[in-house]
Formats: C-alpha cells, sequence, structure tokens
C-alpha cells in the first residue's frame, strides 16, 4: 500500500519510534519522528504532516490537555502566541528560518519577537529579585 503522504511518528517508548516506524515502512510515506510532546506539538501545529500516529493514547490526551479550558481561556494574547511561537521552534529543532515560514510571518519579526520574550523575562526576573530583597516591616 503506498500513500505517498507525510508522516509524524510519536512513541514515548521509543523516542527513535523505530517500531513504529518499521510497521509503516510498507505505506510509502515520507516519516519523520518526534522525540518530545512538546516537538510533536509543534509539528502538528504546523500542519507539515497528512497523518500522525502516536504511541500509547494517554500521550494524545496529554497533548491536548495542556492547561484546562478555564486556564487557556485566562491566558493573555501575549502569552498564547510566545507559547505557540517556541512550539513551533522546538519541532523546527531551534531552525528560525522555518519556523517563521510555518508559522506565516517574516524571520525578522520571529526574532524581534523572541527579543522581547528574553527582555520581558529578564524584567520579571528583576523584578522577583527586587522584591525578595526588599525587607518586610
Amino acid at each position: 500500500m503506498t500513500l505517498g503522504k507525510r508522516l509524524l511518528l510519536h512513541s514515548v517508548r521509543d523516542p527513535a519510534a523505530a517500531a513504529l516506524a518499521k510497521s509503516t515502512a510498507d505505506w510509502g510515506c515520507m516519516v519523520t519522528t518526534c522525540s518530545s510532546v512538546d516537538e510533536l506539538r509543534g509539528r502538528i501545529e504546523g500542519a507539515e504532516f497528512d497523518m500522525v500516529l502516536v504511541e500509547p493514547s494517554s500521550c494524545l490526551q496529554r497533548l491536548v490537555a495542556d492547561n484546562s479550558i478555564e486556564e487557556t481561556l485566562k491566558l493573555t494574547l501575549h502569552e498564547v502566541e510566545k507559547r505557540h511561537i517556541q512550539r513551533v521552534l522546538a519541532s523546527t529543532s531551534g531552525n528560525k528560518t522555518r519556523a517563521a515560514r510555518i508559522l506565516g510571518i517574516d524571520t525578522k519579526t520571529l526574532y524581534n519577537k523572541l527579543k522581547s520574550y528574553k527582555s520581558s523575562e529578564s524584567i520579571a526576573r528583576k523584578r522577583l529579585q527586587a522584591a525578595g530583597a526588599t525587607p518586610a516591616n
């Protein structure tokens, strides 16, 4: 049976997904494997694949249930965007040019967003340190 599609494989038991790849070898697909749930999520969100095989199903449940619906609805748009960009970057193994293409933005825009995330994390870290250093009355 030749499908000629792009296939994404992920197995918690086997990060290289060798067993799944062996069982699908006669399908004629271009096979890619993921080594982590974050990488799997990023690749799925990047919509690069026609089919996805995940073993075991509890991994899919973790993938879908990252946050409860209530927690997700409380996130700011900035935080949702940041998480999505980080997942896509994880799925491309840090390749920013490919990540920008998947996200549909210019590479320079991606670099600017990553730079702003680092600076906002730095500011938050400094605020926490200042709050911890302030003596309590």
